[in-house]
């Protein structure tokens, strides 16, 4: 799953918005506020509210919309509804994931002097817009790399799952401890984690048949650190234990999300599909990086995606 970027502009800028879309959407999922993803049956600021928290990275295409008088002195400048959008998705995403592109010959408000900003001339877009565009895509794939964490829930139940469950088993996979399954001693073993392509069905369920299917026996081990046994599934392969866990916590992913876009209703609205993919995604991410920091678990445990 690609990091989602949502580039919103005035009517007047959507060529531009057009152009950013093109440059960007091979390493992410972009999406135009034109591309008619939202239901609007809330009011204008709580669909826009919701529509930041949709996406990993927002873009605002500032164009010379509207003229301003100030002191005696006319300017150009950006339209409202766009510096305000920026400002919702500032406050969402934080600094590091609103980026504004702008005409260099429009004023902008004095609170957004001194922020990064991509500048383009519209009297030579084609060359101006491409070297900013470049530079702002290194920087946000950066940021991607490094994996930046948000307070979001899958933030939380990713970090709890690790220290609870990850961390320990790659201890005890390290400390050489045979294994036995069904009469025969192994001593080497890894950890696959399987992340669901998606939270439609109940995962207690899901990782049964996926068990099931790939023919997986049952087995109990006790850590060190646990007083009681880690249940995972194990499957041979050359002379070696493949332990499977599908992390049946990402069940309450679905329920926060519920909660928080307040769910009267059976089935799935676009919104609730566009938050769940970025929460699996965001889990994916947050996993992978502390499996990354620890030597153990970079050398014993794997991530896998659901086939």
């Amino acid at each position: 799953m690609k990091p989602r970027v949502f580039i919103g502009s005035s009517k007047e800028g959507i060529s531009i918005a057009n152009i950013v879309k093109e440059y960007f959407e091979t390493e992410y999922e972009c999406f135009l506020w034109t591309d008619d993803i939202f239901k609007y049956n809330d009011n204008f600021l709580e669909t826009l509210m919701k529509e930041a928290s949709l996406f990993d990275f927002g873009f605002m295409i500032f164009t010379k919309d509207d003229i301003i008088k100030s002191r005696g002195v006319s300017t150009t400048t950006a339209r409202d509804n766009v510096i305000f959008e920026y400002g919702l998705f500032l406050g969402r995403l934080g600094r590091d994931k609103a980026y504004v592109i702008k005409d260099v010959n429009i004023k902008l408000p004095t609170d957004l002097l001194g922020i990064s900003l991509a500048d383009f001339d519209s009297d030579n877009l084609n060359e101006s817009l491409t070297k900013s565009l470049k530079k702002l895509k290194l920087e946000i794939q950066e940021k991607v790399n490094l994996g930046l964490l948000g307070m979001l829930p899958s933030t939380v139940l990713a970090i709890g799952y690790y220290y609870n469950f990850v961390e320990l088993v790659g201890e005890y996979l390290a400390s050489e401890i045979e294994i036995e399954v069904e009469g025969v001693k192994f001593k080497k073993a890894r950890l696959h984690i399987i992340i669901p392509k998606d939270l439609d069905s109940d995962l207690k369920k899901k990782a049964k048949i996926y068990y099931k299917k790939n023919l997986f026996k049952e087995l109990q081990i006790e850590t060190p650190h646990r007083k009681y046994p880690l249940f995972v599934s194990v499957n041979t392969e050359n002379d070696s234990l493949i332990l499977s866990d599908m992390p049946t916590t990402l069940n309450g992913i679905d329920k926060a999300i519920e909660m928080y876009l307040r769910v009267g209703h059976i089935g799935k609205t676009n919104e609730q599909q566009l938050l769940e993919d970025r929460e699996l995604r965001n889990f994916e991410m947050v996993l992978r990086k502390l499996i990354e920091n620890d030597s153990y678990s970079k050398e014993y445990v794997r991530i896998e995606i659901e086939k």
